[in-house]
């Protein structure tokens, strides 16, 4: 059982990911009057940089990420939804000097404030179906210094859609889809003062969920990146990720089904422009009230 998580983070030289994290079960609606509470770490290396798929620099690129976030469950009109809020804190660290001086050595402070909602659509628990949308906006709220390219904050405002689909393939056994569209708003401060844009987005995340006993969960996924193309100054850089990723994992409950541990692996399996994820570790812990 969880709620909608609606969180990704990354450094603005990273490798392009779905705007939202996903994880499994996000989905599930819990009962209206509960609040949850989660705090997310995540652990990312990086190596690269990548341009057209050939890796054009022999870097590294280390973020830590902790984020705070809450949520409710209410009911309208007989179906449940879901506000939540994120907040983040962050710390990228690359090397060696060379890659350093065209990105910036390191960056730290708090992330963007994210707001969303999830609405669903069908909500069937005798079948196990469910299907929800959400939206979300990301506020120019993080720490952001304008002389260099890494940062934690993106100095612009972010909007996604997404829809959320879970459906049994058998007692034990799910699948779960959720398709990601993300629009940007401009840096006019970006790197020193000129404008950066970003088209839009698209991700698909997949995970099968199995349960194994009724305190734990085995996962696997996978995630397709396209599109988001940035433009500085007008120039179209063409560089869309074109990446995918993969990921494994294990969700375990308590007896009691109001505190929850998700660990996740995951790592892209290729990339055409950006940093490559070598290797990210997520730890999520859930309180539900």
């Amino acid at each position: 059982m969880s709620a909608i998580a609606g969180l990704a983070f990354a450094c603005s030289t990273s490798g392009f990911a779905a705007v939202n994290d996903v994880l499994p079960a996000d989905y599930f609606p819990l009962s209206k009057g509960t609040s949850t509470l989660a705090v997310y770490a995540y652990d990312r290396k990086a190596t690269g940089y990548y341009v057209q798929g050939k890796k054009q620099l022999d870097g590294n690129l280390g973020t830590q990420i902790l984020a705070l976030r809450v949520g409710r469950f209410f009911e309208i009109a007989g179906k449940p939804v879901s506000v939540i809020a994120v907040l983040p804190w962050a710390k990228a660290d690359i090397e060696p000097a060379a890659l350093a001086t065209m990105f910036g050595k390191n960056a730290s402070g708090t992330g963007d404030l994210r707001l969303g909602i999830t609405d669903w659509l069908l909500s069937n628990s005798s079948s196990g179906q469910y299907l929800a949308i959400t939206a979300m906006a990301s506020l120019p709220t993080g720490d952001y210094e304008r002389r260099q390219p890494l940062n934690i904050g993106e100095n612009r405002y972010k909007g996604t859609f997404s829809l959320g689909w879970i459906q049994p393939l058998n007692n034990s056994l799910k699948l779960e889809l959720t398709p990601e569209i993300a629009w940007f708003g401009d840096n006019t401060d970006y790197a020193g003062g000129t404008r950066f844009k970003q088209k839009a987005s698209y991700a698909l995340t997949g995970y099968l969920r199995y349960r194994a006993t009724q305190n734990w969960q085995f996962h696997a996924g996978y995630q397709l990146n396209y599109g988001g193309d940035t433009l500085i100054n007008g120039i179209d850089q063409n560089n869309p990720p074109d990446n995918t990723i993969m990921m494994l994992g294990t969700t375990y409950q308590s007896d009691d089904r109001r505190n929850q541990w998700i660990v996740r692996l995951a790592r892209n399996i290729n990339i055409k422009n950006g940093f490559n994820t070598d290797a990210e570790l997520l730890v999520r812990y859930l309180r539900m009230y």
